[in-house]
């Protein structure tokens, strides 16, 4: 809960109450903001595929449910998405496409798709460099610029890559650009990688193995062999989830 102060008078009581009461309930209604569609999305998506934990990974595949949760600092990046959006939409339309939605993937019951924030456009008609926005701290932005991605965001990115040439279009390089969210724009990186679409199948492959498993034994079994991150705050959701669930049972 926010903090109310009235200035230059610690005690708020009579009309500064029903004020100090209005600032309360505006600065709770944010929260509410965070939880959006893409948070209660249970399916897998483009940007999971690469998780070190394939534990949860599985649970993905499997669409098993997780209470949907945002926080403030994905909520920043969200809106920093938007504005650079409707910003590069706006002034330099002819140059980029924006927020396309990319099929990447169809096998069996998996449909795998998303929306990829950038495609700038070449000079040669069909050619495009992807990116994907990062809105990182500083360790993030300090890690990028010495080259150190997660390998779950390398993989993202391919698979971007891979969306945009079954579209038709010739992907020379993909990116990933790490904007600061507590420091100054000039000290953000772009990490350029040149498009390997095997990094991308090698993913899907993963994927389609699991699937593949999950028909002879049952994704309960599939998902109790795979190896879980070291920390990983998903599979705490979904493990308080599923206590939860429990709990309304007894």
């Amino acid at each position: 809960m926010a903090k109310i102060v009235l200035l230059d008078d610690p005690k708020i009581d009579g009309v500064d109450k029903v004020a100090a009461d209005k600032a309360s309930e505006w600065m709770a209604r944010i929260e509410e903001l965070f939880i959006t569609e893409r948070s209660k999305q249970i399916q897998i998506g483009i940007s999971e595929v690469g998780m070190d934990c394939r534990k949860c990974v599985a649970r993905k595949l499997a669409k098993v449910y997780r209470k949907p949760e945002g926080s403030w600092y994905p909520f920043i990046g969200t809106a920093v998405h938007d504005a650079l959006e409707r910003g590069f939409a706006e002034r330099w339309p002819e140059e980029y496409m924006l927020e396309n939605r990319l099929h990447v993937h169809t096998y069996k019951d998996l449909e795998l798709g998303g929306s990829c924030d950038m495609a700038a456009l070449t000079e040669s008609d069909t050619g495009v460099i992807v990116n994907d926005w990062k809105v990182v701290g500083k360790q993030g932005v300090t890690d990028a610029a010495k080259g150190k991605i997660k390998n779950q965001y390398r993989i993202q990115a391919q698979l971007y890559g891979y969306g945009w040439e079954q579209k038709g279009f010739n992907v020379s390089h993909v990116a990933l650009s790490f904007l600061p969210r507590e420091d100054k724009l000039e000290n953000a990186v772009v990490v350029l990688m040149r498009y390997d679409k095997s990094v991308a199948l090698t993913a899907l492959a993963q994927l389609e193995s699991m699937i593949d498993a999950a028909e002879i034994v049952g994704w309960e079994k599939v998902i109790e062999k795979q190896p879980q991150a070291s920390f990983c705050f998903s599979c705490r959701v979904y493990e308080q989830t599923q206590y939860m669930d429990i709990e309304s049972m007894v």
